[in-house]
Formats: C-alpha cells, structure tokens, sequence
C-alpha cells in the first residue's frame, strides 16, 4: 500500500535527498530539498516542535512517530483531567485503561505504514478530539449554570474553535488540494505555495493553547479554586488563582 501524497503533486516535489526513500506514510505539499539537502520539508518543518521538526524534515517513519505519538499521549492526558474535572476522580482503574490504551496504539502505529498508519492515526486522533470537544462543552455549560455567563471563557471558546476550524480547513486544503494551490504544477492557480501545512501547526497551536487555558480554569474551578482569566500584554490569555485572604496568586 502506498504512502498518502498531497493531491495533484508532481516529481518536482520528491527531489532526491539525503533522507530519501521516503518511509513515512505522508508526503505534504512542500517541495522537498529545496533549501536544503539535507531538509526535505523546510518550512513545514521549521514551524513547530522538535518532534514534528524531525518528522517533516526527514518524512521517515521513525521520526514520524516522534512527532504523531506525543500528539496521542496529550490527547489522551487531556482526556483524563477532562473527564475527572467533569465527573470526578474515576478510580486506579481508569489511568490504567488509558495507559494500556496508550501502549497499544503505540505498537500498532509502530508497526503500521502507508496509508493504513495514516488512516489509523487520523481516525483515533479525530476521535479523541470529539471527545475533548464534547467534555468542554458540557463543562462549560455547567460553568454558566452555576456561575452565570463569563465573557473571558466565552472569548477562549471563541479562539479555539476559531482557530482550530481554520487550522484544520488549511490542513485539508494542503492535503486535498495542493495542485491548486503548490505554485509548482500546471493547474495551481497561486504562483508561490502559501505553505498551508506550516500555517495548521500554527493555528492549531493557537487552538490547543486556548483549550488548555480553558480545560486549567475549569480544573481549579471545579475544586473551587477561585480561577480567574488574566491577559499577559493585553492579548494572551492565562489563568492565575485568587489567594484564600484575597490577594492574587501568581
């Protein structure tokens, strides 16, 4: 079974590298060893962590790992603090479940290539994201119930899902779209590719730091910890905690 490639991309994109084969089960719509020999995908790879970094760079499958697997182990922390601030502490049994869940999809991302491991991992992803979004939302539901309307979580929700629907619509766009939009091929409409897979790392980290700094307050809300939403330059959103005898805890 063959890696899955951005659509419509041409052999002007798998340029010969110091990495080449390609192993991993994804090709993105950036021209590969452009900048460099030793890079295959610059500026996709220069846009985020370490993890992701090495992946992009390389597009081996052991470095994708490195970047695919870390994104499963946070989701999956998420899931647990999500589910304990909404339903209370679920028992021994339950970060057991998790961390054997962990485990086994560890070893079948390890073992799976092409576009069987791609398909797999963005099933599980997407779904452990639906499962984020649903306890959120209940969360945030029964926030307003008890406390009434909050314009500060309500402007975190509104960045998040803002963010997060462009992130994904742009990672789409690159994956489904990338004759159109490469600036390389016959049929791209653009004359410079916009690097829309470099733009989803950022976005989605916008997305996910607003989620964070929500799925935090509603943490100490729930152990009636006082949190508040503080704005660092006016702009970045953090949650800092009321001290007992009034004064700010910073």
């Amino acid at each position: 079974m063959a890696p899955v490639i951005a659509a419509g991309s041409s052999s002007a994109f798998d340029r010969v590298g110091f990495w080449s084969p390609h192993t991993a089960s994804v090709d993105w719509c950036e021209s590969n060893y452009v900048v460099s020999f030793y890079i295959a995908e610059y500026v996709t790879g220069d846009s985020t962590g370490l993890g992701s970094t090495l992946f992009h760079g390389t597009l081996r499958h052991k470095m994708q790992l490195l970047d695919e697997l870390p994104m499963l182990y946070s989701a999956t922390m998420i899931l647990f603090i999500l589910v304990e601030a909404k339903h209370g502490p679920q028992g021994k049994w339950f970060p057991i479940a998790l961390a054997t869940w962990i485990a086994t999809t560890t070893v079948i991302f390890s073992a799976a290539a092409d576009q069987l491991q791609f398909y797999t991992f963005q099933t599980t992803y997407t779904t452990l994201q639906f499962g984020m979004i649903y306890l959120l939302r209940d969360l945030h539901v029964q926030q307003r119930a008890l406390h009434g309307p909050h314009p500060a979580l309500s402007m975190l929700i509104r960045r998040a899902f803002a963010s997060g629907f462009l992130a994904v619509t742009l990672w789409l766009i690159d994956l489904r779209l990338c004759e159109w939009v490469n600036g390389v091929s016959s049929r791209s409409f653009l004359k410079w590719n916009p690097q829309l897979h470099a733009w989803w790392h950022v976005f989605s980290a916008c997305a996910l730091y607003h989620a964070t700094m929500m799925i935090v307050y509603y943490h100490f809300d729930v152990k009636g910890q006082r949190p508040y939403v503080d704005q660092v330059f006016g702009c970045i959103p953090v949650i800092r905690l009321f001290h007992p005898k009034g004064k700010l805890a910073r």
